[in-house]
């Protein structure tokens, strides 16, 4: 069975690229959490909620709107068959530290932070934007482990009705903000720009793209 990588997106250094290629940077944004808002703007997502998400989140969500932009899978139609499947090294933690803050003297936490001190609920913002309702998974280690990514990816394509799956790394903490997500499909549509996804493809995207 072959499956091909259709498109990659990142975020890195305070700028956004599609392919290799950049759409936006704006390296003068104070913080990344300006740069993250100054994103969303740029790229004109008619999507209030976004201001009510973590910095984990908006920063996968933006990567996976833009991954999914021009292609078939963008829109309102239901995807049974579509997966999502994001690692990163810090989970939650950038909000967890807001969340432990908000706990005050008399105890009142704040309900719309703790809905984020799970790295998973990146996942459900993406699926609900997007009507994906196939398989999913957030990974958590030091750094992207591309065997256990590949052999996840693929024993999923194989053994499931997946037939395409947003794949990668998005994480946010102190001064990270990075992502690099990609669209993976069972069966390529072909244009040109598909390549086949093999583990030495996902080595070389992660080592070059992110040093992970």
């Amino acid at each position: 069975m072959k499956i091909y990588l259709k498109k990659y997106c990142q975020i890195k250094d305070r700028t956004f690229s599609i392919n290799g290629e950049t759409v936006f940077k704006n390296q003068e944004a104070e913080t990344n959490h300006d740069f993250l808002t100054h994103l969303y703007r740029e790229i004109r997502i008619n999507y209030p909620k976004f201001f009510k998400m973590d910095n984990l989140a908006k920063t996968g969500f933006l990567a996976a709107d833009q991954l999914l932009k021009d292609t078939w899978l963008y829109g309102e139609a239901i995807k049974q068959n579509m997966g999502i499947f994001i690692s990163n090294s810090s989970s939650s933690l950038e909000t967890d530290c807001t969340y432990q803050n908000t706990i005050g003297v008399d105890y009142f936490p704040s309900p719309s932070v703790f809905i984020y001190t799970l790295p998973n609920i990146l996942i459900g913002e993406i699926a609900i934007k997007h009507k994906i309702y196939g398989e999913n998974t957030f990974f958590v280690s030091e750094h992207f482990d591309c065997q256990l990514i590949y052999d996840y990816i693929y024993q999923s394509f194989l053994e499931t009705d997946m037939e395409n799956a947003l794949v990668g790394w998005a994480d946010y903490y102190g001064n990270t903000c990075e992502a690099l997500l990609m669209l993976v499909e069972k069966k390529s549509t072909h244009d040109e720009s598909a390549v086949e996804f093999t583990l030495n493809e996902l080595e070389k995207l992660f080592i070059t793209k992110l040093d992970l």
